[in-house]
C-alpha cells in the first residue's frame, strides 16, 4: 500500500481522473441548472445531503471527493518520504520548499473540508421589531435607515440589528462579525421596513489563511533555491 502512494504513477493517474471526472460534472451542471444553482449558496456537504435523492445526477461530486482524499493522503506520503530520505544541511531549503507548497495546498483543502461539513450560509427575511432565533442567536432590527451618498442615484441602507442584546450597525459592503459569524444587510425595503439578513459561518477559513502564509514561505523558499543555483553555478545539486 505504501508502494502505491509512493509511486509518482499514482499522482499522475489520480490527477488525471480528476480532470475526467470534472469534465462530467461540466456536463450535468448545464443540464441540470435547477438542481446545481445553489450548490455555491450552501456549504458542499449540506448541499450534498438535501440532494442525495438526484445521485445520479451528483455522483461525480462523490468521485472527486475520493479522488481528492487519495490524493492528499499520496501528497503527504510523498512530501514525508522526501524529507526523511532527501533532507540534508545542505539540501535543507531545496528540499523543504516544495514540501511546504505541497503542505500549504493541504491546509486549504483542509479548510474548505471544514467549511463544507461544519459551515452554513443562510438569508434571513426579517422585519422591524420582530424578534427571531436562527442559529442560537437572537435577532431584532431595531430601526432602519435609507440615504443617499453624494454622486450616487441608488439608495443605500443601513441596519441596526441587535444581536443577543447588543446592537451592531451593517450597511452595503460594512458587515458585522459576533461569535465568529458574519452579520450582512443584503437588501432592505423602506415601504414595507423590511430587510434580509445574511448569516455566513466559515470555519475553515483559519486553515485557508494558514495555507496561504504556508504557500508563501515554500514559494519564498523555492525562488531562493532558483536564485541560488543562478548564482552559483557549481552549487552542488542531490538526487
Amino acid at each position: 500500500m505504501l508502494k502505491f502512494f509512493l509511486s509518482i504513477k499514482t499522482s499522475l493517474w489520480l490527477t488525471g481522473l480528476s480532470i475526467c471526472v470534472f469534465l462530467i460534472g461540466s456536463f450535468y451542471i448545464p443540464q441540470n441548472l435547477a438542481l446545481f444553482s445553489e450548490i455555491n449558496d450552501i456549504p458542499l456537504f449540506t448541499w450534498l445531503l438535501e440532494n442525495n435523492h438526484h445521485l445520479s445526477k451528483v455522483f461525480w461530486i462523490y468521485l472527486l471527493i475520493a479522488l481528492m482524499l487519495l490524493l492528499w493522503i499520496n501528497t503527504i506520503v510523498c512530501s514525508i518520504d522526501a524529507i526523511i530520505k532527501r533532507t540534508t544541511w545542505k539540501s535543507l531549503v531545496r528540499v523543504l520548499s516544495p514540501q511546504v507548497l505541497h503542505i500549504a495546498i493541504l491546509f486549504v483543502l483542509i479548510g474548505y473540508c471544514v467549511s463544507a461539513s461544519a459551515g452554513y450560509k443562510k438569508d434571513v427575511p426579517m422585519n422591524m421589531i420582530d424578534a427571531q432565533k436562527i442559529e442560537g442567536f437572537d435577532l431584532k432590527i431595531n430601526n432602519m435607515e435609507f440615504f443617499t451618498n453624494p454622486g450616487e442615484n441608488s439608495p443605500r441602507w443601513r441596519v441596526y440589528l441587535n444581536i443577543d442584546s447588543s446592537e451592531h450597525v451593517l450597511e452595503l459592503g460594512k458587515p458585522a462579525f459576533y461569535n465568529g459569524v458574519g452579520f450582512f444587510a443584503k437588501s432592505a425595503q423602506k415601504k414595507k421596513m423590511k430587510a434580509i439578513i445574511g448569516l455566513i459561518y466559515d470555519p475553515g477559513v483559519i486553515w485557508e489563511l494558514i495555507g496561504a502564509v504556508t504557500f508563501i514561505i515554500g514559494a519564498s523558499g523555492v525562488f531562493y533555491t532558483r536564485l541560488s543555483e543562478e548564482q552559483l553555478p557549481g552549487f552542488e545539486k542531490e538526487n
